[in-house]
């Protein structure tokens, strides 16, 4: 078993998007998750709505240590991020923590 640092931080958006401001937030944190090389994986995406009362946009990032996500925080991309979102976004949350996961050897399978 090994532990990775994940980031976890959610959005409050000031108002709606619309469908074009949407879609650019999508495109900037995807290529966020695909520029920055410490990124293990990364997942993201509007509140779905199921439970009120949520947050609007939610990302989870994991890295292999805290030094991974300091990069990926630095990151000239990341950069791109802020300035789309410092318009948009009205107050913001964030957890880091360990997570365990299961060892895997180099076909990706569990060792």
């Amino acid at each position: 078993m090994a532990e990775i640092f994940r980031h976890v931080a959610l959005q409050k958006y000031k108002a709606p998007v619309d469908d074009v401001t949407a879609k650019r937030i999508k495109e900037v944190h995807d290529d966020l998750g695909a520029q920055a090389p410490t990124v293990r994986a990364i997942s993201h995406g509007p509140d779905l709505g199921v439970r009120p009362n949520g947050y609007d946009y939610g990302l989870v990032a994991d890295f292999d240590d805290a030094e991974g996500w300091k990069a990926y925080s630095a990151h000239p991309a990341h950069d791109v991020v802020r300035s789309v979102m410092k318009d948009i976004v009205e107050s913001a949350v964030v957890c880091q923590f360990t997570v365990t996961v299961p060892d895997v050897d180099e076909s990706g399978r569990g060792a």
